[in-house]
């Protein structure tokens, strides 16, 4: 139970993260841009992953161990952060970098 308890509250912190981090975005790209269009091609790109992998998510998380599929989506969150905040600091951030990034972190 100790175990679990552990990777439970580590994917709590994870997640909250990954949303803090989409929430962020959705700031930046209303100051940068303006438009309700492009939050809403945010919010559509965020969630179309979710509509197209539940279906499919059981048999998934059957059939992998479920803590490496844990650790692979925080990896690849982690990834996309780490590209958009460099891509910002370089002054390179486009918003097709954001739809990508948002698709991977609602997987």
């Amino acid at each position: 139970m100790r175990a679990f308890a552990k990777i439970w509250i580590g994917q709590l912190v994870s997640t909250i993260g990954s949303y803090m981090t989409v929430f962020a975005l959705m700031i930046w790209i209303w100051q940068e841009t303006g438009s309700a269009t492009t939050l809403a091609l945010v919010t559509f790109f965020s969630q179309l992953p979710r509509i197209a992998v539940t279906p499919f998510a059981g048999v998934i998380v059957d059939r992998f161990p479920r803590k490496r599929l844990m650790l692979l989506g925080d990896i690849v969150a982690a990834a996309g952060t780490l590209v958009v905040g460099l891509l910002f600091w370089q002054g390179q951030l486009q918003l097709w970098h954001l739809y990508v990034v948002v698709t991977l972190l609602s997987l």
